[in-house]
């Protein structure tokens, strides 16, 4: 998915990238040139130097106007705190260069169904954890409002589904769920986790009765340059 991402925004093949959130290390990149540098949660492909040890998303410490390419993966933490990581992003990057973000949609996840969604069960079974990934993830329109007071033009933004794997037995599904995880399982506590994992696969039964089944998560996608 990346990669034809990426391709998309028609930016320099050459050009220097900052990577931050979640998972971005394991991102494989069809254009970037230089050194990769791993600084924290931090990812920086470039032909200079290396972020310092304390960069943060908020406070990179990279030189204004210098990347072409900033790519964000449920980076922002909250709502609120949205606008400090793009208007970071804004500073970085160069006239012309893009930035693409990607984040968990819990509100189109918390309006669907078990039968589309099943880690929707969590959130069923355990509200809080429904008021935490509304909280923690900022919606399609709150991306596009930050986007814009932070200088960018040019933005959209859309919703798709990220595959997360095809099953074709419950317990295998549930093996998965213990290790994995789902968005907001680890705001249980151990005896609700160990009530969700006992509960799961007769839920699962209702939820997908044919027992093969396709799990997905919805997630947003933005993206926009800087003018």
């Amino acid at each position: 998915m990346w990669s034809e991402l990426i391709v998309n925004l028609d930016l320099p093949p050459a050009g220097e990238i900052l990577l931050a959130g979640d998972g971005v290390a394991d991102i494989e990149l069809p254009i970037g040139a230089g050194q990769r540098f791993d600084v924290g949660g931090l990812v920086l492909v470039t032909r200079g130097e290396a972020p310092g040890p304390d960069a943060t998303l908020i406070d990179t410490g990279l030189e204004d106007d210098s990347i072409d390419l900033v790519i964000l993966r449920d980076a922002a933490g909250s709502t609120t705190n949205l606008v400090r990581v793009l208007t970071e992003s804004y500073r970085v990057l160069k006239p012309g260069g893009g930035v693409m973000l990607t984040e968990f949609d819990a509100g189109t996840l918390l309006d669907a169904r078990p039968q589309l969604y099943p880690q929707l069960i969590l959130s069923n079974m355990f509200p809080a954890v429904g008021d935490y990934l509304r909280r923690r993830h900022p919606r399609q329109m709150d991306i596009g409002r930050s986007l814009v007071r932070a200088g960018f033009k040019d933005g959209d933004a859309y919703s798709l589904d990220f595959p997360l794997g095809h099953y074709s037995d419950y317990e295998t599904y549930v093996d998965s769920v213990a290790v994995e995880g789902w968005r907001g399982m680890d705001q249980l506590t151990a005896e609700e986790l160990d009530e969700l994992l006992d509960q799961l696969p007769e839920l699962m039964k209702s939820v997908a009765p044919a027992g093969e089944f396709d799990d997905i998560e919805p997630v947003t996608v933005a993206r926009a340059y800087k003018p």
